[in-house]
């Protein structure tokens, strides 16, 4: 991308980068556009493809204040709130801190709802009371529905794409010397729904491989629904 916009040099341009990637990726796109007179900005969002439809977005941009000034109409009409967060690089490495959360959350909110399914609780109910208090989460409010559901096949993040994050967290905390323990026990859980059959399903099929390991099963139906190598194959035919 860098490369075909420093093709077509224009002095005034400001590119929104708004992937997650290692910071040198990003910043190698940046010296490129440079060389053009273009300004990139790292710019990544945070929110998955079902708030992308409602506008539930947050950016946390990062590089200059002038061109990041200039942009905010752009970023004002697909995100709900948008941060400048310092000089660039500074977006993704809050990134990195908000998605360490997701996938520690994501995962506790599946181990909270094998453990009520495990207890014999409605899990309508349980996303209901557990999400209007004091244990609640954005994961389990937002990935929450699925798990009640017992079907991950409308992904708006899958197991596959998610590993590439996971493994970009987790170098970056291993260049910083910064142990990341509860990160570190939710990567598992994660392999195994990739293991599962579950890579092109949305990252809450993590509670389908605890419901498996805890021997749950729904409505005589093993844990994870109607199996996801099933769905997968007929969505791909």
């Amino acid at each position: 991308m860098a490369a075909g916009l420093a093709g077509a040099p224009r002095r005034d341009l400001v590119v929104v980068e708004t992937s997650t990637l290692p910071i040198e990726a990003k910043a190698r796109a940046r010296r490129t556009l440079a060389r053009a007179g273009a300004t990139l900005l790292d710019c990544p969002l945070s929110g998955t493809g079902a708030q992308a439809r409602t506008r539930d977005l947050v950016v946390y941009a990062s590089g200059p204040r002038g061109p990041y000034r200039r942009v905010i109409p752009v970023l004002e009409g697909f995100a709900r709130a948008h941060y400048h967060v310092g000089p660039f690089g500074a977006g993704s490495r809050m990134k990195f801190v908000a998605n360490l959360l997701v996938a520690i959350h994501n995962v506790a909110a599946a181990e909270a709802m094998t453990l009520a399914l495990k207890a014999g609780l409605d899990p309508a109910q349980v996303l209901t009371v557990i999400g209007d208090g004091a244990g609640s989460s954005r994961m389990f409010q937002v990935r929450g529905p699925l798990m009640v559901a017992n079907d991950y096949s409308e992904a708006t993040m899958k197991v596959a794409v998610w590993q590439k994050d996971m493994r970009i967290i987790g170098e970056f905390a291993a260049a910083l010397d910064c142990p990341t323990p509860l990160f570190a026990a939710s990567a598992p859980i994660y392999n195994a729904a990739m293991a599962s059959g579950h890579a092109l399903d949305d990252t809450a099929s993590v509670c389908a491989v605890l419901e498996a390991m805890a021997g749950v099963a729904r409505r005589g139906v093993r844990a994870g629904g109607p199996g996801p190598r099933k769905r997968n194959a007929a969505r791909n035919g």
